[in-house]
């Protein structure tokens, strides 16, 4: 399935200009987070010829803002649509998304969006702000399961584990945010390690993985680590 790079946003520069984030879309029909300046995203938008009149599901992945942010304007114009979010958004966030009338699907559990598509439901992760909430996607074409992060808080080997667990197969890619930026060295090269009991063929590294976690995932996968630039449209769930 094709999965294009919208937005995203990656270094101290970008996050000081708030120009951070990350978001995809899945086929042609399914939005995965918005990124964090709605003006970039829509710029994007333009830019990669996007038509967001065929886009029929947007699935945030948690309710951070720079998730968030090039939502308001899909929702403003465009209402034969739903949204999905963990139960444990903000309220807020979900009462003004109801507002715009369209439909707000919270997911506490593995949800179908649409054929090949699916939601992990909301996990839960920790940090130094507490428990945090997210959820994945999962894409499924033919024997292997892609999977697409927003910033992989509940911890990357969490996320597969629980893919495993709710779908069965080997999981061929993985896509997105890894959250491994504030973890040591030996925490990082212990999690890539990990990844070859999933089945990971290859990976594609971006967001909030940080740097030295691209540089060790390059290492590990060498030709089959997937460097993504915003434009750019990658198969996810695909055998390499």
């Amino acid at each position: 399935m094709k999965v294009t790079l919208i937005a995203e946003g990656s270094t101290k520069e970008q996050r000081m200009a708030r120009r951070w984030g990350i978001s995809f879309l899945i086929g042609e029909d399914v939005l995965f987070d918005t990124f964090g300046d709605g003006d970039v995203f829509m710029h994007n938008v333009r830019k990669f010829r996007i038509d967001l009149s065929r886009v029929r599901h947007v699935v945030i992945s948690h309710d951070d803002w720079d998730h968030i942010a090039g939502l308001w304007p899909v929702i403003e114009t465009y209402k034969n649509l739903a949204v999905y979010v963990g139960p444990h958004f903000n309220q807020d966030l979900k009462d003004r998304i109801r507002s715009y009338g369209v439909k707000l699907v919270e997911t506490p559990e593995p949800v179908l969006i649409r054929e090949g598509v699916y939601t992990t439901g909301e996990l839960t992760g920790h940090s130094p702000r507490g428990v945090l909430y997210e959820q994945s996607l999962v894409i499924r074409d033919n024997l292997s399961l892609g999977v697409v992060t927003g910033c992989a808080h509940p911890c990357l080997a969490d996320i597969l584990r629980a893919v495993r667990s709710n779908f069965g197969d080997d999981i061929g890619v993985i896509v997105g945010g890894f959250h491994l930026k504030d973890m040591d060295q030996h925490e990082i090269r212990a999690i890539i390690e990990c990844l070859a009991g999933f089945g990971v063929l290859s990976v594609a590294p971006l967001h909030c993985t940080g740097g030295f976690a691209v540089e060790e995932f390059g290492r590990v996968y060498g030709d089959n680590y997937i460097c993504l630039r915003e434009g750019d449209v990658m198969d996810v769930g695909e055998r390499v």
